[in-house]
């Protein structure tokens, strides 16, 4: 669905001074600027669904469209993720999402509609090309592809569901004016355990690392790309590259690297290889944590069979590796055909994700017991304690992303694995037993629905005291986020790993955590990454993996939430040790120092590790102000590969990766 709205709503793109109905001014009350919307939604809904009715392409009709695909840029409407986009832009958005999810729905539900016949699935994709072609979204072939992926699951949906544009807008984006959807569905409540006080203060009380913790590596989004080829175009229109045309590259800067590219390209086999190897030589991992994404970003050219094959391959080269350890996976929204849709139970064969948790139960039995089969066949979900007083749970976090078409299917169906995860909790608790949460996506990310995410911090502030972890992958980047009580508290801390793919602008990294034998606390963590430059320079030779930075020694020794929400104040107040975090979270890469990070790059940086519920920004603004001043105050600006924003930004350089909105 996601490909298909991306689509149709390209044929609405413009700016919104040519929308009539429009404000010239934005600065308005959310209730107005939703009344609006509706206003001018409802025009162009009307317009668009004529033309489907008839053929016929009105006076009006050719005029908006002409002007839409002139002013058609594939910038911030598309290179920006949702909820960082201006008013204007949101105001548009949230106007082509209403209109355009409301000319399917009568299409598709209404007797008689254009899309209510046995030749719906035809007619709907004949609209979704045209409207490739006329906007050039994409090629011919990401177009199609995506398409033909998503149709069946979006008919079904369409006729299977009750879901209203508001509704689905509301979700899609969630900001803050077209935010108004009132399914109840949509704004449940967990059932939470309230025998326990509530936490009166920051969780504080985590050892300092010592000589007897042990090491856990976390080996995250790994996005193999089996079709890799070194030479060939880097710098394609497709949303992934390195793979082809290598005829058309010579010896230019356009031509894939060896050991990987920092373009839209994905990991090849050998690096992989290299990153295992060098952790099995170099860290004495007792358990590993794979959190999830490991089939590559060629959205438009999965199959059940290719993704089944990466997977395995990926995991069969874990236990090569690391034969005597144990690794403990969570489920990325990559690993499905296609992409990112996670069905519920009882839905047709044909758009069920069921082959994939049987796969992958097949790939995980190397290293979970029989009694995890249940779960992980339900939903792709599972909860083992590999010794006496420790627990890991591993969450299919994908019922909060809002790219799961799914979502859209029904609300309700999101509540079961949370409440499997507060009744875990519940019964670790009572068994005195400390627990790692393994979770794909951060709960805060702008992709996360706020709802769901919501339930879940709220199980994180019950059950803090047994929670010693949450480890998450999903944004390639290398950072951390804090978890608050609804009375701003820190009650935890989610650790990313970053990635081991290129994708985008990264070089390959890895963590290996520092943890406490009794409270299974994270006490410290240490990055190994290679410059992918100078790899490159010596394909003959592997890789020069180092030590990037070891966390005590750059940030703090009190890795306790109350310690980590302290140092989100010192990042506020010194603008220097927020470059050096911005610095490691982009893992180095000479593309990002180069182009660099001013102070609304810093703040964004800073206010994601401040978030854990999208809609939630309290602190995320409090610590944002703090580091606005402290920039104003500096002597003199610093020019140390994170100060300044070149002319084209990293999100310029990756526009048509998420002009598709593919996900990470």
């Amino acid at each position: 669905m996601k490909s298909l709205i991306v689509l149709l709503c390209g044929l609405f793109a413009a700016t919104a001074v040519n929308l009539p109905g429009v404000p010239v001014d934005f600065e308005l009350e959310d209730k107005v600027l939703s009344a609006i919307s509706d206003d001018v939604a409802q025009r162009l809904e009307q317009e668009y669904y004529t033309f489907l009715k008839t053929g016929v392409e009105t006076p009006a009709f050719q005029k908006l469209t002409q002007q839409l695909a002139k002013a058609h840029t594939k910038k911030d409407i598309f290179t920006k993720n949702l909820p960082d986009l201006e008013t204007r832009d949101s105001f548009v958005v949230c106007t082509l999402c209403r209109s355009v999810i409301n000319v399917f729905i009568r299409s598709v539900r209404e007797e008689g509609g254009e899309l209510n016949g046995k030749d719906s699935a035809v007619l709907m994709k004949k609209i979704a090309m045209d409207v490739c072609r006329r906007m050039e979204l994409q090629t011919e072939e990401v177009c199609e592809g995506l398409i033909d992926f998503n149709l069946p699951t979006v008919e079904y949906i369409m006729r299977n569901s009750e879901m209203d544009s508001h509704s689905f807008c509301s979700l899609f984006m969630e900001v803050s004016f077209c935010n108004t959807g009132s399914n109840p569905a949509y704004n449940w409540t967990l059932t939470v355990d309230n025998k326990v006080p509530a936490p009166s203060g920051p969780k504080s009380d985590t050892p300092t690392h010592s000589a007897n913790d042990f090491k856990i590596c976390q080996f995250s989004d790994i996005h193999h790309d089996p079709l890799y080829e070194p030479g060939s175009l880097a710098a394609c229109p497709e949303p992934l590259c390195c793979q082809r045309h290598k005829s058309t590259t010579g010896s230019t800067s356009d031509a894939a690297g060896f050991w990987g590219d920092y373009r839209d390209c994905d990991l090849p086999w050998r690096s992989f290889e290299s990153a295992l190897d060098h952790a099995a030589k170099t860290v004495d991992c007792k358990y590993i944590y794979q959190t999830g994404d490991i089939v590559d970003h060629m959205v438009w050219g999965t199959s059940v069979k290719k993704n089944s094959d990466v997977l395995s391959r990926v995991s069969d080269q874990f236990i090569k590796v690391f034969p005597k350890t144990r690794v403990f996976p969570c489920i990325g929204n990559h690993e499905p055909h296609p992409l990112n849709l996670f069905s519920p139970e009882g839905v047709p064969d044909e758009i069920s994700t069921k082959w994939l948790y049987e796969h992958l139960y097949k790939d995980w039995s190397k290293w979970l017991p029989a009694e995890t089969k249940e779960t992980i066949l339900k939903g792709g979900y599972y909860t083992v304690s590999p010794e006496k007083g420790f627990r890991i749970i591993a969450l299919n976090g994908n019922d909060c992303y809002t790219d799961n078409f799914w979502l859209y299917h029904s609300g309700n169906n999101k509540i079961p694995q949370l409440q499997w995860f507060h009744d875990t909790l519940l019964a670790a608790e009572a068994a005195g037993e400390h627990v790692h949460v393994l979770n794909h996506i951060p709960s805060g990310d702008g992709t996360c629905w706020s709802v769901w995410a919501r339930e879940y911090n709220r199980c994180i502030t019950r059950f803090h005291k047994t929670i010693s972890g949450i480890f998450n992958g999903h944004s390639h980047k290398d950072e951390l986020n804090v978890h608050y009580s609804e009375e701003g508290h820190a009650t935890a801390v989610s650790w990313n790993g970053g990635a081991l793919t290129t994708f985008s602008y990264k070089n390959p990294n890895y963590r290996v955590y520092t943890v406490n034998p009794d409270t299974y606390d994270v006490t410290n963590h240490h990055t190994y990454i290679y410059d992918l430059n100078e790899a490159n320079k010596k394909p003959a030779e592997q890789p020069n993996w180092f030590l990037e930075y070891e966390f005590v020694k750059e940030f703090t020794e009190d890795l306790s939430p109350a310690g980590i929400d302290k140092l989100l104040d010192d990042f506020a107040d010194k603008p220097e040790l927020m470059r050096k975090y911005w610095r490691f979270r982009v893992t180095s890469a000479e593309p990002q120092l180069t182009s660099g990070c001013d102070r609304n790059c810093l703040a964004g940086s800073l206010c994601r590790a401040a978030t854990t519920v999208n809609n939630r920004k309290e602190r995320c603004e409090e610590l944002k102000q703090r580091l606005f001043e402290a920039l104003d105050n500096e002597p003199e600006e610093k020019d140390d590969g994170a100060a300044v924003l070149g002319a084209l930004s990293i999100s310029s350089l990756l526009a048509l990766a998420l002009a598709m909105r593919i996900g990470f």
